[in-house]
């Protein structure tokens, strides 16, 4: 269908409505880019950018990955990693933050898709401007104007989808045309198409699979058709030429995809949690794809039509538009038929992941919005005058950025560095090599990836599962786990309180709260730093929704039994300072590090202890410690000096002194600063170690710290 002569003003109106529509996209798709705010299932979105980030602190580019969102085993590939490589390296190459990395190669994807659905409406017989049309249609859907910047894989599946199908169509046209030069449709022979359908073919099926089969259905609809007409045009040889080249393309990427999942499923199988995310389980129970009540439930249809107001139009409105198309317009009823018959196939595969969740139609709202705009496009070649048909062309395009604006724009208004109060403190109240454990939540990564903790996300339905937990917490017995979160319906959860309490010594009582309605949620921190992060609790934090009704406990009475230390809190806590680590410890006014010099130095203010075994055959001891400079710098009161001491214990409870000193910085020039004692040392057997400050009459400003304790 060439344009003719007289009809070039509209092609060029056509080439003006492309390019809008192109502007607009680009200026919505950009709204709020700065901001690390992923709108739109944050929870998924955030899981994408939880791998990218763990890929990126690991400098981990394997295919057995970090995702420390379902407690151990860590290593958990939940898909093929190629947009979270792409994601860091654009990052390190460009010094943006992931989450503009991730929206960049996301837009990009986009954008690189419509060359390709530009081919592909060519194959339909679409003059070029009436192709454009289509793609202007395309750039002003609802999902694609929102979701294209999202960190999300679903654009780079697309992406990769869609060239798939060109390739796949271009290829069988070539292979028809080298059978009989009589039908030639293309200059290019199959050769040329084939490495582009292969390498896209594997990409989209590693990348998300469930993206790609939306594009392989009407590839194998194509193929059908192809083989039909040339075995009745050129017989069983041409038939079979063109089934050889359409089967033989698609055998390494479903090759390939079907080796990844069984890759992935083996891994997650294993896993204590992460087995119901197996294809099997996914197929039979998320997806919905082979159970009869979910495709004709009314409930799945009601959330399926919601997501088609959000995402699409509303339903009655595209029915309103795609009804009448079929009827009047026979010319282009099968191409109208056929776009809206893949639009509800794509559905029917998955029907609860479309109905649940708006994002999944990113790749299936390209046939609906042809068809839609396939019905336009017909209007143009019926006896409708000129002067009615070509204004309507404005018709769909309105109609589609009016569902935006009532549903999308809004969010994309919405400035915030994501995170909330909860998130934020968690981020600055626990050790970051920590571990958190978060009931409440299912498997969300909104509150590790924002905290930047490993976490263990008790999926929902577990949380009163007694031989999940001991399992779960066991595999946790080496980490330091720093806080329980309990949130939303599992607030006051003492029986699950009371187990995680016991395992990983952490404080009984809600250390804080996060006050925010149905999802706040109670906080119980570990032991070691409660004291700590009661006491900054109490000064102004700034932590939106941040309450506290626990009390600092008092002074540190030096004749009190030391706490003992969990192994892996010790070495989170101690790993860069102490070596060996210390097994019990009271610190005044709780566990606190600071920079000093460079170094990380640990807060040993008056009256604190640390007790350290003594490795047998060791030979002297390093002590670097001192005081605050803000301690004797200060104007007014300031510190009268720490004593430091250092004793040695037996197994009978006999002590030694080894050390002791009276560091006085405001009235001897020479205690200031850090100081280093080297001790030539034997140990008796069995001996502790035990290090200490206390205060020489009065304890205010007395902040003494350590940076490095060393026996060997």
């Amino acid at each position: 269908m060439m344009s003719s002569a007289h009809d070039r003003w509209l092609d060029r109106l056509l080439i003006v409505l492309c390019c809008a529509a192109l502007a607009l996209h680009l200026h919505f798709a950009t709204e709020a880019w700065h901001f690390r705010f992923m709108l739109g299932h944050e929870f998924r979105q955030t899981q994408t950018a939880l791998i990218a980030h763990y890929i990126e602190q690991e400098n981990n580019f394997s295919l057995n990955y970090t995702v420390p969102l379902l407690g151990k085993p860590w290593v958990l590939p939940l898909e093929f990693p190629l947009y979270q490589w792409g994601t860091v390296l654009l990052s390190r190459t460009t010094g943006w933050p992931h989450w503009e990395s991730a929206r960049t190669l996301s837009l990009a994807s986009f954008y690189l898709t419509l060359p390709a659905l530009y081919l592909l409406l060519g194959q339909l017989g679409l003059a070029r401007a009436r192709r454009l049309f289509v793609l202007a249609c395309t750039l002003a859907c609802p999902v694609y104007l929102f979701y294209s910047r999202a960190v999300l894989v679903d654009p780079m599946a697309l992406l990769f989808s869609v060239w798939f199908l060109a390739g796949f169509t271009r290829m069988l046209a070539a292979v028809a045309g080298r059978g009989d030069p009589g039908r030639k449709t293309t200059s290019a022979t199959p050769w040329a198409w084939l490495p582009v359908v292969v390498i896209c073919g594997t990409l989209a099926g590693l990348i998300k699979s469930l993206v790609w089969f939306v594009w392989v259905l009407p590839a194998m609809i194509y193929g059908a058709w192809r083989l039909w007409r040339d075995w009745r045009g050129g017989g069983t040889k041409e038939a079979l030429r063109t089934l050889a080249w359409g089967v033989g393309s698609v055998v390494i990427p479903f090759a390939i995809s079907l080796w990844w999942a069984h890759h992935t499923d083996a891994i997650k199988a294993a896993h204590p949690s992460a087995y119901i995310f197996t294809s099997a389980n996914l197929a039979a129970g998320n997806y919905g794809t082979f159970s009869l009540d979910a495709h004709l439930s009314r409930e799945t249809w009601k959330n399926l039509f919601l997501c088609w107001q959000q995402s699409l139009l509303p339903p009655w409105a595209f029915a309103a538009i795609i009804l009448p198309g079929l009827i009047f317009l026979r010319d282009w009823r099968a191409r109208i038929a056929g776009a809206a018959g893949l639009f509800l196939a794509a559905q029917m595969l998955i029907p609860l992941a479309y109905a649940l969740q708006d994002y999944y139609f990113y790749a299936a709202n390209v046939f609906a919005v042809a068809a839609v705009a396939f019905v336009f496009l017909g209007l143009l070649e019926t006896k409708l005058p000129r002067l009615v048909s070509v204004p309507l062309l404005l018709v769909p395009l309105a109609a589609l950025y009016a569902t935006f604006h009532g549903y999308y724009q809004p969010l994309l208004q919405v400035r915030s560095p994501g995170g909330s109060g909860l998130t934020e403190s968690l981020r600055a109240y626990t050790p970051p090599k920590s571990v958190i454990v978060v009931a409440g939540a299912d498997w969300s990564a909104i509150i590790p990836y924002y905290t930047e903790r490993k976490a263990l996300m008790i999926r929902r339905g577990l949380e009163a599962d007694p031989a999940y937990l001991d399992r779960a917490f066991a595999d946790l017995a080496d980490e330091d786990v720093s806080a329980l979160i309990l949130t939303g319906d599992q607030r006051g959860n003492r029986e699950l309180l009371e187990r995680a309490a016991r395992a990983f010594n952490l404080d009984p009582d809600v250390t804080y709260s996060f006050n925010n309605g149905d999802t706040g949620a109670e906080v119980h921190v570990g032991n070691l730093y409660r004291e700590s992060i009661v006491r900054r609790l109490y000064e102004n934090h700034g932590y939106h929704n941040i309450t506290t009704s626990a009390r600092p406990a008092g002074p540190n009475q030096p004749d009190a039994p030391l706490a003992p230390l969990p192994p892996a809190s010790a070495r989170t806590a101690f790993g860069d300072i102490c070596s060996p680590l210390p097994t019990h410890c009271r610190i005044a006014f709780g566990f606190n590090t600071w920079p000093i010099d460079g170094a990380r130095c640990m807060s040993l203010h008056a009256d604190s202890d640390l007790l350290i075994p003594a490795p047998a055959g060791s030979t002297h001891i390093r002590w670097d410690y001192g005081i605050l400079s803000e301690a004797y710098e200060r104007e007014g009161d300031r510190t009268n000096g720490v004593e430091f001491i250092l004793e040695g214990e037996t197994p009978d409870g006999a002590r030694r002194e080894l050390f002791r000193r009276l560091l006085d910085p405001v009235g001897n020039p020479a205690a200031r600063g850090t100081q280093t004692l080297d001790l030539p040392f034997t140990p008796l057997p069995g001996e502790r170690l035990i290090f200490q400050t206390r205060d020489n009459g009065a304890a205010n400003f007395d902040w003494a710290f350590t940076s490095r304790i060393v026996v060997q």
